[in-house]
């Protein structure tokens, strides 16, 4: 099982978290479930998520999807995602 810690910043968070809810079927069809979910103290638009993946390939394939670029641009994300790839010792 490999974690995967994804930061990001959105312009508003209730409009990114409707259309990141709406993925949810795509994420569980993958085998990834969301451990967590926080927006920071200083940031409401400020989003961290925590992931649980099989593999690490599976995030680098959802992540190159044109489609999933799509969604994120729709959802209002206007900042590079800071990723972390951990393994669970």
């Amino acid at each position: 099982m490999v974690t995967a810690i994804i930061q990001h910043e959105v312009k508003d968070f209730a409009e990114w978290k409707k259309i990141f809810d709406s993925d949810e079927a795509n994420r569980a069809r993958a085998g990834v479930k969301l451990i967590g979910l926080y927006t920071s103290l200083n940031n409401p638009n400020d989003v961290t998520m925590i992931f649980e993946a099989p593999n690490p390939e599976i995030y680098d394939i959802m992540m190159s999807d044109p489609k999933r670029q799509e969604d994120m641009n729709k959802a209002g994300v206007i900042s590079a995602p800071v990723v972390a790839m951990l393994n669970k010792v």
